[in-house]
């Protein structure tokens, strides 16, 4: 079964994700800040993380560097989700991400993204 790691600081986004990816038979997990979404992706096994770039205890783009630069996640791809609607603030996330979406999602696209990796991983 495919894995998603979601780290989200808002309760209602964290809920809607994962209501729209077990709808689709993905296995979620979420976590409310980057620190604790850290730690889980070391210790369990997940085929995708899907990251907040403004979270309450380190910003998503330094978590997505942190997980890239640990041989145990190094692989493990990364969308990135933001509020910001600036184009810089898109090609930083991608520059470090996998992919980049923009809040408030578009549920089909949002959808769309993770099936695509999950495709990839089959």
């Amino acid at each position: 079964m495919f894995r998603v790691l979601i780290i989200e600081d808002d309760r209602f986004n964290r809920r809607l994700y994962e209501d729209l990816l077990t709808a689709d038979g993905i296995e979620v997990e979420t976590l409310p800040n980057a620190l604790d979404g850290l730690r889980r992706a070391g210790e369990a096994h997940f085929d995708l993380v899907v990251m907040d770039i403004e979270l309450p205890d380190l910003d998503g783009l330094e978590a997505t560097r942190m997980l890239k630069s640990n041989p145990r996640t190094a692989g493990l791809p990364v969308v990135i989700i933001s509020a910001h609607a600036l184009r810089e603030h898109e090609q930083q996330a991608l520059e470090v991400g996998d992919a980049f979406l923009r809040k408030p999602l578009r549920f089909p696209e949002f959808q769309e993204t993770i099936r695509r990796f999950a495709a990839g991983r089959a």
